[in-house]
């Protein structure tokens, strides 16, 4: 075996098919979006060669501009959300709290349900007239609250927020849990010995001990959150008014409603270079060391 893995042809062999559909599937794209960036085209008609122009068309573009802020705002609000949430359910779970097995799978289960379902789901309960919030607040006379909650500018991005929060949380729950199962237990058996309390052995044991599984799970509750599309669009549009607009439906728009494929391209690569920055970041922020147990 050992001198298999040491014949790089046949390492070749073996890493060629993934390679190619890398290739097929994510670089290739890339490079075309790259260039179809570059032009003014619907795809059907001829393709005018404006260079950069789409780029410089962005950023006086103040819709862009509004779904960006959009996006930045999705972040913010899913790393307060997510992390903190995903951690506390985790850590209760992993401390083995009666039902803790039943609670694992309550929390998980909205993240398998699609996005365009759950973004049915959530316009049926923010409905305006018979939706089941506002329905909850006239039952516990708090009338005066309730809203237009996904047609009102001031409240359609806390209301996607919620929903974001809702489904995703049990997701990093269960990424989060997963790094604590991998902790040996006589670490914690030896600081319950010393006398320590649960706190302390989260803050001492736990929390460094996941940390490098925190620093992946920012990555992608960060890109995430720039990618969201499905949710979105199926509870708003975009809208009221470009409210709730955010890249990936800005994009969806210009490509497929007006037709500017280029400049659909340009904000895609836009949304691509942000996601790598993102990477870069958090790697240069949160550093981590090897474990060795």
């Amino acid at each position: 075996m050992n001198k298999v893995l040491s014949n790089k042809k046949t390492i070749a062999i073996f890493i060629l098919p993934a390679f190619l559909l890398y290739g097929v599937f994510v670089l290739i794209p890339i490079i075309y979006n790259i260039y179809l960036s570059m032009f003014q085209t619907d795809l059907m008609g001829k393709k005018n060669f404006v260079l950069f122009r789409n780029y410089m068309n962005l950023l006086n573009d103040k819709i862009f501009l509004k779904a960006l802020k959009n996006n930045g705002m999705l972040v913010v609000g899913s790393l307060l959300a997510h992390l903190p949430l995903a951690l506390l359910f985790g850590n209760s779970i992993f401390i083995k709290i009666r039902g803790s097995r039943f609670f694992q799978s309550i929390f998980f289960l909205p993240s398998v349900i699609c996005g365009a379902g759950v973004g049915l789901l959530f316009n049926m309960i923010y409905n305006s007239e018979f939706g089941l919030l506002n329905t909850f607040l006239d039952l516990i006379r708090l009338s005066g609250l309730k809203h237009a909650w996904l047609s009102e500018e001031k409240t359609v991005m806390l209301a996607l927020i919620i929903v974001v929060m809702w489904k995703y949380v049990g997701y990093h729950m269960v990424i989060q849990l997963a790094a604590m199962k991998s902790i040996p237990d006589s670490l914690f058996e030896a600081a319950r010995i010393d006398g320590a309390t649960t706190w302390q052995q989260f803050t001492k044991i736990t929390y460094p001990l996941i940390k490098h599984v925190i620093k992946i799970d920012v990555v992608l509750i960060i890109t995430g959150s720039l990618k969201y599309f499905d949710l979105v669009w199926t509870m708003t549009k975009g809208g009221p008014n470009h409210a709730s607009e955010v890249m990936a439906t800005y994009m969806y728009y210009q490509g497929f409603r007006t037709m500017k494929f280029g400049y659909a391209s340009a904000i895609g690569l836009v949304l691509l270079v942000l996601c790598m920055l993102v990477i870069w970041g958090v790697n240069r922020l949160i550093r981590t060391e090897k474990l060795e147990y």
